[in-house]
């Protein structure tokens, strides 16, 4: 791992358009630190090797700090920590601030440079806000990669612009191995594969968003990424139909639905709008609901 030594972007122009900014990058040796006001902007720390402790200030227990590990330390929150053992705790650190919670900071008289105000910034809505989290990352090589990109466009070559977009990437892969593991981890308690669930609910929701088209199942599988034959073993055993099938009633539940809402609807364009040829659809419409879209429709008017 490179020495990156620390930079800071406080010199650099503050565009008001630019949602976050990073206020320090690099990585480091961590020795025995104690912050009893906490730091002044958010903190996203990294071991790379070694172990070391945190602790949060008024809480008794330490808790250890291996490789891989993130530490996610909001503004203000008072901490200490420090190398744990023989071998140098080596870490990078990424501090940002979120120009929302900072705007909204100052508007309530708050000080420090990153302050919190009640509305929440853009990554604060992504957990990255008021609270305190630690997390295991299995590919940390992905995010030493973008913090020395970050770092390569902080301090004397500062890019406000750049630097943000970076530090999303970074954010968003942290949050990307998170979900990840959460999925192992429900898989792991259930003693089933929940992800299929949420496959079907993916190719559910595409079908909703797609009634016009005629989509077949080899379609519809490459675009939630499973094959044909998977697919619909997971619909059979999720809803009880194959993804035609499913797709073919809710086409027609909305084809009724328009003539139910729109009585001077003709019959072939309700058709039309759920992508259905009008004799096909008459004769499932029929197979359903037992009358015919006509009937149907002649029984809400009346």
């Amino acid at each position: 791992m490179d020495h990156l030594h620390l930079r800071s972007n406080l010199t650099g122009p503050l565009d008001p358009d630019i949602p976050f900014t990073v206020y320090t990058v690099g990585t480091e040796e961590q020795q025995l630190l104690t912050r009893l006001e906490g730091f002044s902007a958010n903190q996203l720390f990294l071991t790379f090797s070694g172990t070391g402790y945190f602790r949060l200030l008024g809480e008794d227990n330490r808790s250890l700090v291996t490789p891989g590990t993130l530490l996610y330390i909001p503004a203000g929150l008072p901490y200490e920590c420090g190398p744990q053992g023989a071998e140098p705790w080596s870490v990078g650190y990424l501090t940002f601030v979120d120009r929302q919670e900072e705007r909204s900071g100052s508007d309530h008289g708050d000080g420090g440079y990153g302050g919190c105000g009640g509305n929440k910034g853009l990554l604060a809505n992504w957990g990255f806000g008021s609270t305190f989290f630690r997390a295991p990352l299995r590919n940390w090589s992905r995010l030493y990669d973008l913090l020395q990109r970050i770092w390569g466009h902080s301090g004397p070559n500062y890019d406000p612009w750049v630097t943000a977009e970076l530090l999303f990437s970074f954010c968003l892969e942290i949050k990307k191995q998170l979900a990840a593991d959460n999925e192992r981890a429900n898989a792991a308690v259930t003693g089933a594969d929940r992800y299929p669930h949420s496959v079907v609910y993916r190719a559910t929701r595409f079908l909703q968003d797609h009634l016009q088209r005629n989509l077949t199942v080899t379609e519809l599988a490459a675009h939630v990424g499973y094959s044909p034959k998977q697919l619909t073993r997971l619909f059979r055993e999720s809803l009880g139909t194959t993804p035609l099938q499913y797709m073919q009633r809710i086409r027609l539940q909305t084809a009724a639905s328009l003539l139910e809402q729109q009585p001077s609807m003709a019959i072939r364009q309700a058709a039309a709008h759920v992508g259905m040829e009008p004799v096909y659809f008459t004769r499932l419409f029929r197979r359903l609901f037992g009358v015919t879209p006509s009937d149907f429709a002649d029984g809400k008017k009346g």
